[in-house]
């Protein structure tokens, strides 16, 4: 068999490429990728047994994850694992750049590696956002219409995306419907073909190795497979028994069915978010726009393009003063904002687009009505008029002529 296959595939040469050095000096960060990598198939795992039982409508989407929850054998489970797992890879992936940018390895010539990287992270975050509303919960619900009006500050465009991701002027079926489909579709296509290219690149240069690495010793290490194989595997096994536990014993929460009548509900996005919610509260009326979109925006451009920026010679990051002053600057202020995030009260402004999001437009260009019950049934009519059936409306109007 193994002749037939070797006269037919290019074993021989595959084999060689596995076996081939890696630089001397490597540690156990070298595996922060592989860990990535890992986190990435487990969520493609559990997120395929997942879609058997979900059902992307908000009739229907709440009780799918309470089903799963509770009745489908090793559901809990297994939801907790998707669950916490997304939180892993973020921590996971942000490590990865840490390491990256702690050794200098973006510099060239493996600029793309590091762009295709930045990509994949936002990626990533992109995966955490529109999978946070399918539970279709209270958090999720208000989480997502804050996400929306954040999005929609940006100039020029921010009203046609928020648009577009809602599918209408209301957070609904429609919306519910898109982020399902590029949380399990556009999203999955667009991170394997990514990860795919960043793959490429870093098996074309190999591994950029420490700073502290002569030319001699880029080559001299111990071979990729098995000694790193081995290494990434068992790293791979801890890190699951890790999840599989905290999935056993740490619930996945899920809050009452979404409300969207209920104005007074606290959202607080997940926590990778915070940080941004946090700044919030710094850029208020005119200035919002500097905190939603401006310094988000110029961090990532500035991220992104950081081999092109930083042109000194490459040392560790303790010996780059500039770059670890930045570095370590921007660290401590996303770990503070995502504390004080998580702690705070109530974002003011989160209060005008939740109540905004919850009264119609004629309602609110219209006369305050003085009954308060008669003004949610309305509500609830306008947010959700394809859920009510005709027993409902009928009711919502008997109530409404009796008052």
């Amino acid at each position: 068999m193994r002749q037939f296959l070797s006269e037919r595939l290019p074993l021989e040469a595959f084999s060689a490429h596995l076996r081939k050095p890696l630089p001397k000096h490597i540690n156990l960060l070298f595996s922060l990728g592989s860990l990535a990598m890992f986190l990435l198939l487990l969520q493609a795992a559990t997120g395929a047994f997942l879609a058997f039982y979900y059902s992307p409508s908000p009739e229907h989407a709440h009780n799918a994850v309470t089903y799963i929850s509770e009745e489908v054998p090793f559901g809990a489970f297994v939801r907790g694992l998707h669950h916490w797992g997304a939180s892993a890879m973020v921590i996971i992936v942000v490590l990865h750049l840490l390491r990256v940018v702690l050794y200098s390895s973006y510099k060239a010539p493996r600029e793309l590696t590091w762009i295709f990287g930045v990509l994949l992270l936002l990626i990533v975050l992109g995966f955490g956002f529109t999978g946070y509303l399918l539970p279709w919960d209270e958090k999720a619900y208000w989480a997502t219409v804050v996400g929306v009006e954040i999005a929609s500050t940006a100039p020029g465009l921010g009203d046609f995306v928020a648009k577009v991701m809602r599918g209408g002027t209301e957070i609904g079926a429609v919306t519910l419907s898109r982020f399902y489909a590029l949380h399990t579709i556009w999203l999955p296509w667009l991170v394997f073909g990514l990860v795919g290219v960043h793959l490429f690149f870093v098996r074309y240069y190999g591994s950029s190795g420490t700073p502290k690495n002569t030319p001699e010793e880029m080559k001299t290490g111990k071979p990729f497979y098995p000694h790193q194989v081995f290494e990434d595997a068992v790293g791979m096994l801890i890190l699951f028994v890790i999840l599989a536990v905290v999935a056993l014993f740490v619930p996945v929460p899920l809050e009452d069915v979404a409300d969207p009548t209920n104005a007074d509900y606290d959202p607080r996005p997940e926590w990778y978010f915070l940080f941004l919610f946090q700044l919030l509260k710094y850029f208020q009326g005119p200035f919002e726009v500097i905190g939603t979109f401006v310094i988000p925006t110029v961090g990532m451009l500035l991220l992104l393009f950081l081999p092109f920026l930083d042109r000194s010679e490459r040392a560790v990051l303790w010996k780059r003063p500039i770059a670890l002053t930045v570095t370590s600057v921007c660290v401590v202020g996303i770990v503070v904002l995502t504390i004080l995030g998580g702690t705070s009260k109530k974002l003011e402004t989160t209060d005008a687009a939740v109540q905004e999001t919850s009264q119609p437009t004629e309602q609110i260009q219209g006369a305050t009505t003085s009954d308060t019950e008669t003004e949610e049934v309305e509500e609830g009519e306008a947010v959700f008029d394809f859920q009510l059936t005709e027993e409902e409306i009928e009711g919502a109007r008997a109530v409404e002529e009796s008052q």
